[in-house]
């Protein structure tokens, strides 16, 4: 993988802006592609780990602050060419007129970081009674699956017309820019966070906002949702079918003979489905990848949540939770009375113990899936910073939440 690795870095090296931005980048992936390239040397040369610890010792060595202090550049190993081209934009906004209006041009088209299932633009549309309106439209990827795409506008559109700090979602089309898409306003604001975190540590008027903002999401009554991008997650069976399908995922990508951090996994999953909690709240819309990463901030309010992508009906206690991580102690403490104060419950410690070992969880076996396809197609690197950059945070993180709890002797929830 390491020679691989190298490879395609120096590739990318041929763009000199791309160097300057990818050096950190590069030494830490080249590191973690060496551990893992020597990881069935470590096994067999060491006695089976009796604790998390030494588990994650042998499969997950830490290599120092270059790796755990990486950025992540998610804009960079998108090599496909952009699909959306002023003349379908065009076609489409003439197709779906907005409020009678003509459209003169689309100007300004400037491609986002849409992650790995989207390709999304930001451009301008004038209109000929001299208006302009700055729009986003998402759309498939190529290669990727578009069934869920109809659904998130749905979810959308109900949080919208409901007062969630949301883009005003304008039309959905399955055919005319050649994928299914959809198209919103553009949200004014600057990113709160990314894969990491939070850019800035967050004040308490915007801890205060977006709590206000989330109480108000699980205010949405789930009989004003008609579909949603993810099946619900709300009981005990629910929870266990989740737990399989990410079963289903690492055993799939296992049969091909690579196997690295399998003891990791196994060991977060069996305590994730035999502390499987009784948990029986009112259910809620669910954002289901609520993190600073997908806040908007205009000054000190939050302005929009983006990404619903992984949005269904579950428990309020799975966004907490996923935020959570996020907050030192002050910060969360602070956060929740506001919350609490803008109408939402306080969740369990067991609750939000769960969900806050998921989350990590099924973010681990998502990322770990892109390390199996940059192992396959090497020229996206993209898809080699999640697979060796996010997959170890999230699972080393989500087993030693797993081993405090069972120093605490918390074996269920």
């Amino acid at each position: 993988m390491a020679r691989v690795l190298q490879t395609e870095l120096a590739l990318v090296g041929t763009d000199p802006g791309r160097v300057a931005e990818l050096v950190t980048v590069g030494c830490a992936l080249l590191r973690r592609a060496e551990l893992d390239d020597d990881l069935g040397r470590r096994r067999a040369a060491t006695p089976s780990p009796q604790n998390v610890d030494q588990v994650l010792a042998l499969e997950l060595p830490s290599v120092g602050d270059e790796l755990d202090g990486a950025p992540v550049p998610i804009d960079y190993g998108t090599s496909a060419e952009l699909t959306v081209t002023v003349a379908n934009l065009g076609a489409a906004l003439d197709h779906h007129p907005r409020g009678g209006r003509t459209v003169t041009s689309v100007e300004d088209v400037k491609r986002l970081s849409g992650g790995f299932s989207k390709e999304m633009v930001m451009a301008t549309a004038a209109y000929t009674d001299g208006s302009r309106e700055r729009f986003v439209v998402r759309k498939v990827a190529p290669g990727r699956r578009a069934d869920g795409l109809r659904a998130e506008y749905d979810v959308l559109r109900s949080a919208f017309h409901r007062g969630c700090p949301v883009a005003e979602p304008w039309w959905y089309d399955a055919e005319i820019l050649g994928a299914p898409a959809i198209a919103t306003s553009a949200v004014a604001g600057v990113p709160a966070g990314d894969p990491n975190g939070w850019l800035e540590p967050p004040s308490a008027t915007v801890l205060a906002s977006v709590a206000r903002a989330v109480a108000g999401q699980h205010r949405v009554g789930v009989e004003a949702i008609d579909s949603a991008p993810l099946p619900p997650l709300v009981s005990v069976d629910d929870r266990r079918e989740a737990l399989a399908e990410r079963r289903g995922v690492l055993e799939g990508l296992w049969a091909d003979g690579d196997d690295a951090w399998a003891p990791v996994f196994h060991l977060v999953l069996e305590w994730l489905e035999a502390a499987v909690h009784e948990q029986t709240d009112a259910p809620v819309l669910v954002h289901g990848d609520f993190g600073p990463h997908n806040f908007l901030l205009e000054g000190e309010e939050l302005s929009g949540v983006l990404d619903w992508e992984r949005s269904h009906i579950g428990l309020a206690v799975e966004d907490l939770a996923y935020l959570r991580p996020t907050l030192d102690d002050e910060s969360w403490s602070e956060f929740l009375r506001e919350y609490v104060a803008a109408g939402g419950a306080e969740p369990s410690g067991d609750a939000l113990a769960w969900y806050i070992v998921w989350q990590d969880f099924w973010r681990a076996v998502s990322a770990y899936r892109m390390r199996s396809i940059f192992l396959q197609r090497p020229e996206q690197v993209l898809y080699g910073i999640s697979g060796l950059l996010l997959a170890p945070r999230f699972l080393t993180r989500a087993a030693l939440s797993v081993s405090s709890m069972l120093s605490s002797g918390a074996t269920k929830c």
